[in-house]
């Protein structure tokens, strides 16, 4: 649930409200201002009938001055987006890019482009490439004359290699804001990428790993152009664990954040299958994926069936998500779902089947802590 909140002095409110209630104001006026004509030929003293119209026509006013201020706020909405958001109808040169006709262009305050739209089937030359579709810029204060280009974020309108990557045309590339460095594109051929691993000593080196053709890579921004994920092209060893050919693998700033066993190896205190998709924190195993055809995982004293994803707490168990049509046995009874444990220890979960615990008849998805299972009644 979001903690954010809008307050509004107290005057807004009420001019809020008086522009709501306008269409009722102007009907009781209308009334009143028959009244007031009938009954001036027959009535001497209708003061109270003056001053009730000069309430509610200054109530009317304030309502109709609301409608008006949001209509003005219109026109000052039009008149800025004619000249900062507009289509051009000729090829025109802006920020020394020249831009054909038919492209949309947005400027920011100071008359500074910062987007692009251009028109169907057509191209601009940025950077030495050629865009199309929208083109956004980095902002004029975060640009350097060392910076290796001005696009935050387009697509590519042919093929092209990109400070090194082989980018496809068709999809979108992005840059970083600060230094105009590629952070991402799809490859047009299989390309290796250098990563920051953990080396043998337990220091950080770098070593190329072999990303696919016609996958998403990314890229981390640094002085160093560092894989951040792509989709391995082939079985590579990072440190000592084999990871997958054709299984995305992922890197932070400690090193191996996440892939998928090439082989069964034992990784952390367990022994885990061929196609595990195993995650780090801070170089420490913090949470597994069993494939469904795996073997099953002994781990705290508990066999877990495949299928299970595991989140640990150190090395005992945090929490499991058990697949619905397979179960773990704790206390003798089968549990399944979600099950939450304090480092190890089991808090609650809910029941594969129906089951008696200590005498008390459970239906199959109820839920049962551990006080139920270890503690009778």
């Amino acid at each position: 649930m979001s903690d954010i909140s809008i307050s509004f002095p107290p005057w807004v409110i009420a001019w809020f409200l008086l522009g709501e209630a306008t269409p009722v104001i102007t009907l009781v006026m209308i009334a009143l201002a028959a009244a007031f004509l009938v009954s001036r030929g027959r009535f001497r003293r209708i003061g109270w009938l003056k001053w009730t119209l000069a309430i509610v026509g200054g109530l009317w006013l304030g309502g109709i001055s609301f409608w008006a201020a949001g209509f003005v706020d219109e026109i000052k909405t039009g008149i800025y987006q004619a000249r900062h958001n507009y289509k051009l109808d000729k090829a025109t040169v802006l920020a020394g890019i020249m831009i054909p006709g038919g492209s949309r262009v947005s400027l920011d305050e100071a008359g500074v482009l910062y987007r692009i739209e251009t028109a169907p089937d057509a191209a601009v030359s940025i950077d030495g490439a050629l865009w199309r579709d929208v083109i956004s810029l980095i902002p004029l204060d975060n640009r350097a004359d060392s910076d290796r280009g001005i696009i935050k974020s387009a697509t590519l309108a042919i093929d092209t290699v990109i400070q090194g990557m082989p980018c496809q045309g068709g999809a979108p590339v992005e840059f970083s804001e600060s230094g105009g460095d590629i952070e991402h594109c799809t490859l047009t051929q299989r390309t290796d990428v250098p990563a920051e691993i953990v080396g043998d000593q337990g220091g950080k080196i770098a070593k190329d790993l072999p990303c696919s053709a016609d996958q998403e890579v990314w890229l981390r921004p640094s002085d160093r152009r560092l894989l951040e994920r792509c989709v391995l092209a082939e079985t590579a060893a990072v440190g000592a664990i084999a990871c997958a050919g054709g299984k995305e693998i992922l890197f932070a700033g400690a090193g191996l954040d996440s892939c998928t066993l090439a082989s069964a190896q034992r990784v952390g205190a367990s022994e885990l299958s061929a196609g595990t998709l195993i995650r780090f924190t801070r170089g420490d195993l913090s949470e597994f994926e069993m494939p469904p055809s795996s073997a099953s995982v002994a781990l705290s004293g508990i066999e877990l069936p495949p299928g299970t994803v595991v989140s640990l707490c150190e090395r005992d168990i945090a929490w499991l998500e058990v697949p619905e049509d397979r179960s773990v046995t704790i206390a003798g009874v089968k549990l399944t779902g979600r099950l939450n444990f304090d480092c190890g220890k089991f808090q609650y979960g809910t029941l594969f089947e129906d089951s008696v615990v200590h005498d008390r008849r459970l239906l199959r998805g109820a839920a049962i802590s551990a006080e139920d299972l270890l503690h009778p009644p």
